[in-house]
């Protein structure tokens, strides 16, 4: 069977202008541990076009002023639509840094210059690929980002799961899934910082496998991009509990 459609690039190795935590050792941990169940494709930029869906020109000029962070930035937009693309006929991850789901309209912080989710999804609806879709965020922080840019549009509709007790985590995923199979698409903002060795410290490694098992059920088309998750040590083997637990929930007609 064919790994997993992972979108990649050696550019999200790139040490460029940001804090000390989110390093270009959190894209090659994951890359590293994936790599005997992931077929890797390239990630490519997004077009200017693709961010003005999303931010204003006031933002994206304010990123460009470091040519580095600008270059990368808009490849992990870029990335966050292939991945997106590929959903549409099976479950993809993008592997991708910045994060991106603390930019918003005409703002950014915390680590995040675009917002990578919401740049893929207004892409797939300008295309008519998609009417409507749902994303879930399971990371440990609330993505103020997504929110701001999605608010008000009854085409997208969006679930952050900040629970601070693992029982709860688990009980707001499944009410957030309740209605997925209504959506075109589920895409799914992945912070792996709630792990037990992270900031968020109340979900274990076999959780992440079991979070994508709960998506991958609910959808026949969801796609993953990765957004925070700092502890080094473990980040990689999370991740690749995540992505084991897509093949494993998904309809065989998804499978490749």
């Amino acid at each position: 069977m064919p790994g997993l459609p992972v979108v990649y690039s050696e550019d999200f190795l790139t040490d460029y202008r940001t804090v000390d935590c989110e390093s270009p050792d959190r894209a090659l941990a994951i890359r590293l541990a994936i790599q005997d169940i992931a077929d890797f494709i390239d990630a490519e930029p997004c077009t200017e076009e693709d961010l003005l869906r999303c931010h204003t020109k006031a933002l994206i000029g304010a990123v460009e002023t470091d040519k580095e962070v600008f270059r990368v930035a808009g490849k992990a937009a870029g990335g966050a639509i292939k991945a997106a693309e590929i959903a549409l006929k099976r479950p993809s991850f993008a592997l991708i840094r910045p994060p991106g789901h603390h930019a918003g309209r005409n703002f950014n912080g915390g680590f995040c210059f675009y917002n990578n989710m919401a740049v893929a999804l207004y892409s797939l609806l300008s295309r008519r690929l998609i009417e409507r879709a749902l994303i879930v965020d399971i990371d440990l922080h609330y993505g103020n980002g997504t929110e701001d840019i999605v608010k008000g549009d009854d085409r997208i509709s969006f679930w952050n799961i900040g629970a601070t007790r693992r029982e709860k985590f688990f009980a707001d995923l499944e009410a957030s899934l309740e209605t997925a199979r209504d959506y075109d698409i589920v895409g799914c903002s992945a912070g792996f910082d709630t792990y037990l060795h992270d900031w968020g410290g109340i979900l274990f490694t076999e959780d992440y496998r079991k979070i994508a098992g709960m998506i991958a059920s609910s959808s026949r088309r969801f796609f993953t991009v990765l957004e925070g998750g700092y502890y080094i040590e473990d980040l990689g083997k999370n991740v690749a509990s995540y992505l084991k637990g897509i093949p494993d929930a998904c309809p065989s007609e998804t499978r490749g």
